[in-house]
């Protein structure tokens, strides 16, 4: 059982760190062989994670499109995100102003007809923008949160010793924002879960899914019911992964996967979690949750919208299995 990265296709260094403390591998899906992030292969190497392209075709022609779409997003701060979000599932800036006045120029006399709707790779391309988004906003909330301990140096030099938890506001902007990654969160799960269903892995639904956000799990839970099924309240970070750190994860996974092909509800013994009675300052807490009696197949494809999708295969295993890792 390898867990899966979701909804995201990029993932920060402390976020995988974090996940690979309660799981020693996951896999994480990318939309294309070609922007695959770089900070991703030091984890790859050291057998932590696994890169999974689904799609590889039309990796040229997405990676052209992105460039558009980032050259026209220039152009139009402000309105680009707006305008994205208004224009799913269809790629967009495909019939920006411009180039439809450009396009009846060209053919006034035979109107073309819009292109025909491809949602696996509008899914691809709208991944593909939401990664260089959550990358771009990773690195500023890391400016500024360099910003905030230097001003605390500053004021410690000063002899203020007044400690406040308070964002201090820089101008207009506030020292902290908003998660990225809670920005349009649906239609991040739904182009994940379409890019998903592509993935011809056998068998597919073995896989758990986990991510670093409970928003994740709290909109999926107000769309079905899942009900709790793992609570560990602390488990530490630990650079060098010894027997008992791997006893540990070979029983988390042990107990999810014997979740999984069980009738629900579930005669297999609560799991009982490693101590969390010690206050560690780098430690992680973990929560499960069980959707009984839907596959994986049949959520993504629930998620994607998508009747063209993949059915799910009877024979699979009976229920999906979400799990959020968060650092304490």
């Amino acid at each position: 059982m390898t867990p899966i990265y979701f909804p995201f296709t990029w993932a920060d260094a402390s976020t995988i760190e974090a996940i690979t403390t309660v799981f020693p591998k996951i896999a994480i899906y990318q939309p294309s062989v070609c922007r695959v992030p770089s900070l991703l292969h030091p984890f790859e190497l050291a057998g932590n994670l696994e890169i999974r392209v689904p799609v590889k075709e039309d990796s040229n022609k997405l990676e052209m499109m992105v460039a558009d779409y980032q050259n026209w997003a220039r152009l139009h701060q402000g309105s680009d995100l707006t305008f994205l979000k208004t224009r799913q599932p269809a790629a967009p800036f495909i019939d920006h102003l411009s180039s439809r006045i450009q396009s009846d120029i060209l053919n006034y006399q035979d109107p073309p007809t819009d292109p025909a709707h491809d949602p696996v790779f509008n899914a691809r391309l709208f991944l593909e923008i939401a990664a260089a988004y959550d990358a771009q906003q990773s690195e500023l909330n890391c400016d500024i949160e360099k910003i905030q301990n230097l001003e605390k140096r500053f004021m410690a030099a000063l002899g203020d010793s007044t400690e406040t938890e308070a964002p201090v506001p820089l101008g207009n902007l506030p020292l902290f924002q908003d998660d990225p990654g809670d920005f349009m969160l649906a239609e991040r799960l739904q182009a994940w879960s379409i890019l998903s269903l592509q993935d011809r892995r056998q068998p597919m639904a073995g896989d758990l899914w986990v991510t670093s956000r409970l928003s994740v799990v709290n909109w999926i839970r107000e769309e079905i019911d899942a009900e709790p099924i793992l609570e560990i309240n602390c488990i530490p970070i630990q650079k060098t992964i010894d027997d008992g750190i791997r006893f540990w994860q070979e029983s988390i996974l042990a107990y999810l996967s014997d979740l999984q092909t069980a009738p629900w509800p579930s005669p297999i013994k609560t799991f009982e979690p490693p101590s969390s009675d010690y206050a560690w300052k780098n430690a992680v807490s973990v929560k499960g949750f069980i959707i009984p009696n839907l596959s994986p197949d049949a959520l993504l494809q629930k998620m994607a919208a998508d009747k063209s999708a993949r059915m799910p295969d009877p024979a699979q295993l009976r229920h999906t299995l979400i799990v959020c890792v968060s650092r304490i």
